[in-house]
């Protein structure tokens, strides 16, 4: 490699660093307070760097939001598509890995929707991702109906597989994650059973 190019590459590293930076900086301030209470030099301070820059890198706090749902759906999408799933109990591994690493954000964020319109774009985009999830993992059993039967059942199982029942299982009623995982499992699984029998 030439030194210009050399250069250049670590420029550009540079800039993804910093980039990662900011995005992350916005993502653990969300943890502690409202969107619309964080300014661009909350951002820029948590990121160690200058409002200048985040407005270079990204043009706004919309942006940097922008950015971390873009981050954030690219590592779901990742993770929940990372093994072929074998059965039920593979397939809400999948969502609890994810749940048990996205969740808390993903919570307090469709907590402020009614109250931040930029939300709007962020949470349908995660909403597409996790229907064409469900449809993708349940095929084998969603491809055995058809009409009314199969929608209602792809309705119920998007509710089963909803971050706000993991919400109610870890958060509210304090069950571990391996206690999760099996109260989730065996509720989709019944729903799956009435298929089999009928």
């Amino acid at each position: 490699m030439s030194p210009r190019a050399y250069r250049q590459s670590a420029r550009a590293n540079a800039v993804q660093d910093t980039e990662r930076q900011i995005v992350d900086a916005l993502n653990v301030l969300l943890e502690e307070r409202w969107f619309d209470e964080i300014t661009l030099d909350d951002i820029a301070a948590a990121a160690g760097t200058t409002r200048q820059t985040v407005i270079r890198r990204f043009g706004s706090k919309t942006g940097v939001l922008s950015a971390m749902a873009a981050m954030m759906d690219d590592a779901i999408r990742a993770q929940r598509w990372s093994t072929p799933p074998q059965s039920v109990a593979d397939i809400v591994a999948l969502l609890m890995d994810d749940y048990e690493r996205t969740g808390d954000i993903i919570v307090r964020t469709l907590s402020q929707e009614a109250r931040v319109p930029e939300f709007a774009a962020v949470l349908d985009r995660g909403r597409r991702g996790h229907r064409e999830w469900i449809e993708d993992m349940f095929r084998a059993w969603l491809d055995k109906l058809d009409g009314q039967s199969r929608a209602d059942r792809f309705a119920q199982l998007l509710a089963q597989t909803d971050v706000w029942i993991w919400h109610l299982l870890r958060r509210t009623q304090g069950h571990s994650a391996a206690q999760t995982h099996r109260l989730m499992t065996q509720a989709i699984e019944r729903l799956l059973r009435e298929d089999a029998t009928n």
